[in-house]
C-alpha cells in the first residue's frame, strides 16, 4: 500500500513556509544566512480540507515533498515550501524517496533528478540561471505524480538591478524597457506615489506594533491546484510498485460521470491556492495581498493542476509583467487573465486607490474625486470605517451555548475579491460556494494620505502574524513558522 499517513495536515490560516537557499543575497536590505543544504523527502500525508468539521470528514490523501533546511524540519504541507534563491545561486539537495515506486524532483530547464527508486537517496547540486518563477515537481508518470501533490514554487530574484534603474523581479539583461519603466515609476511619479517595489518602511504604524510595517520586495505566490479525494485515494491504494495509468487518471479527473454526489466521482472536489481554499485562502495574509495605497506588489501565479483558471481581481487592474518566463514587452493592464495548466504568470498590482470610486471621469485611472452625499471626498472612505455588517451588537451563541459572540464585522480595512471566472472552481465538494479558489486584496491604509485605516483586533492579529516578517519579501511564514 502507498498510504502511510505519516503526517496529518490541518487546514489553517497560515501558509506554505518559505525557505531561502544559496549564498548570493545582496539584493536583500538585511542579508540573512541562507540554507546550505535542502533535504527533501518524498512521502505522503492526509490533509483536512476546507469543509472538514466534526460532521463532514473532508480529508484528502496527498503525496508531498517534506523538507528540512540545514537539519531544521519545515512543517509538512501540500504544496511543498516556497524556495527563494538568487540568480546564479548553487543549491545543494539531498532527496530521499520514502514511497513505493520511483519519483523525481524536476525544475524545467534547471534540474532533473531522474527516477529515484523506492527507499533510495541521491545528493545533487544545481545552479539557478535567471530570475523568475518556476514550478518544481515530479515529472514521472506525468501528470499523475504532480497532481497527487508533488509540486511547489521556486522564486529566483535578480542579484542586482539594471544599472541606473530600480529593481524589478527580473534579470537586468532580460527585463523589457516597458516593465523597467513601470518599476522605475513606482514611488517616483505622480501616477504611482508611495514606495518603489524594492523599498520598505520600518516605521511602525499608528496601531501600536512595530510588526505592522512595510517590507521591501513585496511578493506573493498563488500556486493553483485541484484535488480529488476519491481518485487520489485510489492512486494511493495500489499495491507497491504498481503505477496508475496516466491517461485513465486524466480522463477520470476531468470527465468522470456524475453519480449523485461530487464525492461519488473522481472529478476535483477542491480548488486551492497554496493548498488553501475558501475562507482559509481569502482571510489568509500569506495569500491575499494586504497593504496601503502606494505599496505595489508582485503575485507569481503558477498552475500545477489540470484546470484552466481565469483569475479576476477587483479594485485594482493589474499589469501582466511576465508570461511563462518571458518578460512582457509592453505590460498590459487588465482585470482578468487566463492561467492554463503549467502556466507561470506574474501580476504586478500597483495598489492604487480603487479607480471605480466616484470621480470626475468615472471608471478609469484615479483622478479628481467627487464628494459623497455627506460632503466628504469618496476617498478615504471614512463612512465605511464605522460601518458594520451585520450591525454591531448582533450576537450569536458560541459552541458552549452560553457565551455571546459578536457577529458585526467592520467594513474596514477595505476588502475586494479575487475569484476565478471558471465557475466550477468557486465551490468545494460540488456545492459549497464560495469555498473554492478565491483570494482578494485588502486596503489597510493610504501612504499617499499618510493614513492607516481602523482595524478590528481579530483582523489585526492575523495581519501581524505575516506582515513584514520574511526578509525575502515573501508573504509567507519563513523557515520554522507553523504551516498547519
Amino acid at each position: 500500500m502507498h498510504i502511510k499517513r505519516r503526517d496529518f495536515l490541518k487546514a489553517g490560516l497560515c501558509g506554505v513556509a518559505t525557505v531561502a537557499v544559496g549564498n548570493r543575497l545582496g539584493w536583500l536590505k538585511e542579508a540573512k544566512a541562507a540554507t546550505r543544504l535542502l533535504e527533501i523527502t518524498i512521502t505522503d500525508a492526509l490533509k483536512d480540507m476546507v469543509t472538514h468539521n466534526a460532521i463532514n470528514n473532508a480529508q484528502c490523501y496527498f503525496w508531498i515533498y517534506q523538507m528540512a533546511a540545514d537539519g531544521v524540519m519545515i512543517p509538512p504541507e501540500c504544496p511543498g515550501p516556497i524556495i527563494v534563491a538568487t540568480a546564479g545561486d548553487t543549491i545543494n539537495v539531498s532527496i530521499t524517496n520514502a514511497l513505493d515506486e520511483p519519483h523525481s524532483f524536476f525544475i524545467p530547464g534547471i534540474f532533473n533528478s531522474g527516477p529515484i527508486s523506492a527507499g533510495a537517496t541521491i545528493d545533487r547540486s544545481f545552479t539557478v540561471p535567471t530570475a523568475g518563477s518556476w514550478l518544481y515537481y515530479d515529472n514521472l508518470n506525468e501528470p499523475v505524480n504532480r497532481m497527487m501533490g508533488l509540486h511547489g514554487a521556486l522564486i529566483v530574484m535578480p542579484a542586482v538591478p539594471k544599472a541606473g534603474h530600480k529593481f524589478t523581479p527580473y534579470d537586468a539583461a532580460l527585463v523589457s524597457p516597458g516593465v523597467q519603466l513601470m518599476y522605475d515609476e513606482f514611488g517616483s511619479s505622480a501616477h504611482f506615489p508611495g514606495l518603489a517595489w524594492e523599498q520598505g518602511d520600518d516605521t511602525p504604524w499608528s496601531l501600536d506594533t512595530a510588526k505592522m510595517n512595510c517590507p521591501p520586495f513585496r511578493q506573493y505566490v498563488w500556486l493553483d491546484h485541484q484535488a480529488s479525494p476519491l481518485l487520489f485515494s485510489e492512486v494511493g491504494s495500489l499495491p507497491p510498485g504498481q503505477i496508475y495509468d496516466k491517461d485513465l487518471f486524466v480522463q477520470q479527473f476531468l470527465n468522470d460521470p456524475f453519480v449523485g454526489t461530487r464525492q461519488g466521482n473522481r472529478i476535483p472536489s477542491y480548488f486551492t491556492i497554496n493548498g488553501q481554499s475558501g475562507m482559509l485562502a481569502h482571510f489568509n495574509p500569506s495569500i491575499t495581498p494586504m497593504g496601503r495605497v502606494g505599496e505595489p506588489v508582485v503575485v507569481h501565479i503558477l498552475n500545477a493542476g489540470l484546470w484552466t483558471h481565469s483569475m479576476h481581481l477587483h479594485a485594482n487592474h493589474f499589469y501582466v509583467t511576465s508570461v511563462n518566463g518571458v518578460v512582457s514587452e509592453n505590460p498590459i493592464w487588465v482585470d482578468v487573465y487566463t492561467v492554463n495548466p503549467m502556466d507561470r504568470i506574474d501580476y504586478t498590482i500597483p495598489f492604487m486607490r480603487p479607480p471605480d470610486l466616484s470621480n470626475v471621469k468615472g471608471n478609469g485611472l484615479p483622478n479628481a474625486l467627487l464628494n459623497t452625499i455627506n460632503g466628504h471626498p469618496s476617498w478615504p472612505p471614512i463612512e465605511e470605517f464605522d460601518m458594520y455588517m451585520p450591525p454591531l451588537g448582533t450576537k450569536a451563541k458560541a459552541a458552549d451555548g452560553i457565551t455571546d459572540v459578536e457577529l458585526g464585522q467592520r467594513m474596514s480595512p477595505l476588502c475586494f475579491p479575487m475569484h476565478d471566472h471558471s465557475e466550477p472552481s468557486q465551490t468545494s465538494q460540488g456545492g459549497n460556494y464560495n469555498m473554492g479558489l478565491i483570494s482578494g486584496i485588502y486596503f489597510t491604509g493610504d501612504r499617499n494620505g499618510t493614513m492607516d485605516f481602523p482595524m478590528d483586533e481579530d483582523f489585526k492579529m492575523a495581519f501581524q502574524n505575516i506582515r513584514g516578517i520574511a526578509a525575502t519579501g515573501m508573504a509567507a511564514p519563513p523557515l520554522g513558522e507553523a504551516v498547519m
